[in-house]
């Protein structure tokens, strides 16, 4: 991934400082201060480009439209210590960059450089095409709780505790992966809070990541509490009620939209698209829903388990049409051992969302291969050849969603030929039964 690139000649030019905080910027006359000033900014630049790198990689896991320059002023102290940095002149939109730049600039050490001298850093940064992965934790967090009053758009929303009431981490949607088939979020619910009723125009399927949570319907409708490693599936229109059971601490529910649209709410509640998929129901009394549509629920430590060629593969398939009667998405927890292999394969029709809750390997993206661990997602377009090989001292847990459903019916046919694509089931072995849910 290229990130920046700085010229000499465009440092040489840019190098400005002050003699006193008061002073205004004002070009360098000596030639001799001019490459001095500039070895030191080349120095830095090649101690610190790992951390602009960084700024890069967490800008674009807000947006995959991050491009233009950026002009830093950097203020200097005593033996070279940066005492701050600001954008001075920029193109680039991000506030997400240009926050982290600062902040990781402001650690540096311009070696040579005299105390009270300001220097500006130019950084150039070219936009990506595509992009498959994403760190969770480089994921800006949105919603009601911290992210709403960081931007300065009011109070949170509160629970009973006191808590924000909740925060999402939009992962794979269009503005991240360029997404067309399905969407997936971190949905974090503060104690004791809850999301009011609604409803969606598609599916939405839940997985509890941590924690312990419970979902109402509309009258009539079993609540089902969802406890770790436990996943639901709600159907179209079906409408429904998220709530954290535990006063004490967080529920974190992964999220999956199938068509998107709902998720847009999370980055502008205003948006006529997402409010129009993401339905608030005022009246729960008056909710309804679609004749026979009712919550579909599986666990890990429950769910059919079908081990795969070479023995060191095991898919718990948690939903798929048999199960839910929707072909809209299916979605399983895949362990992988060791050294296990994913072989080359390509879904002609359906994309492929991996939620890494454990373990490491290599994924081979069409010609680039990306490394990828714990708590990180990646998106594999339909058409997008793809293979993989996990490596480590430990298991691996991939959640594995398949929109439109299809692809996942070759785990219960027992292959993992390459080049597979939909197919049919070739009948369902007895269930495996495991110990625990995935942690």
């Amino acid at each position: 991934m290229l990130v920046s690139s700085v010229l000499p000649a465009l440092l040489a030019g840019a190098i400005t400082w002050l003699s006193s905080p008061g002073q205004s910027l004002a070009l360098a006359t000596s030639e001799t201060e001019e490459q001095r000033i500039a070895r030191a900014l080349q120095a830095a630049l090649e101690k610190h480009g790992g951390d602009v790198n960084r700024c890069f990689e967490k800008a674009l896991a807000d947006t995959l439209d991050v491009s233009g320059k950026v002009e830093l002023a950097v203020d200097v102290g005593d033996e070279g210590r940066v005492t701050r940095a600001v954008p001075l002149e920029h193109s680039a939109t991000s506030p997400v960059l240009l926050a982290c730049l600062s902040e990781s600039a402001a650690g540096w050490t311009l070696a040579g450089v005299a105390a009270g001298t300001t220097v500006i850093l130019p950084l150039a940064f070219e936009g990506q095409m595509a992009q498959f992965s994403i760190k969770t934790a480089d994921a800006p967090e949105r919603g009601p709780g911290a992210a709403g009053r960081a931007h300065g758009k009011g109070k949170a929303a509160r629970g009973s505790s006191g808590t924000a009431a909740f925060s999402v981490k939009v992962l794979v949607d269009e503005a991240t992966m360029r997404a067309r088939q399905a969407s997936l979020s971190l949905l974090t619910i503060g104690p004791a809070s809850r999301i009011a009723m609604h409803k969606h125009p598609g599916t939405e399927v839940l997985y509890v990541k941590k924690g312990r949570a419970r979902v109402l319907g509309p009258p009539g409708v079993t609540p089902e509490v969802l406890t770790e490693g436990t996943a639901l599936f709600i159907p179209a229109g079906m409408p429904h009620v998220l709530e954290n059971m535990v006063r004490s601490a967080p529920v974190e529910i992964l999220q999956v939209f199938a068509p998107l649209g709902p998720e847009r709410v999370y980055r502008d509640p205003t948006d006529a698209r997402g409010r129009a998929a993401f339905e608030v129901i005022r009246d729960a009394a008056r909710a309804g829903r679609a004749k026979g549509a009712h919550f579909s629920v599986e666990s890990f430590d429950k769910a059919t388990v079908y081990p795969q060629p070479g023995g060191r593969t095991k898919i718990h398939l948690l939903f798929d049409p048999a199960i839910t009667g929707s072909d809209a998405v299916a979605m399983s927890v895949a362990v992988f051992e060791p050294g296990a292999e994913l072989p080359r394969q390509t879904h002609a029709d359906s994309a492929e969302i991996w939620y890494v809750l454990g373990g490491a390997g290599d994924l081979q993206i069409g010609s680039d291969r990306l490394g990828f661990a714990a708590e990180q997602a990646i998106h594999l377009p339909e058409n997008q050849p793809h293979s993989a090989r996990f490596k480590g001292p430990d298991k691996a847990l991939v959640i594995q969603i398949f929109a439109p459903a299809g692809p996942e019916q070759q785990f219960k046919a027992g292959t993992a030929r390459a080049g597979a694509g939909t197919g049919k089931a070739s009948g369902t072995p007895p269930r495996e039964r495991q110990g625990r849910a995935v942690p």
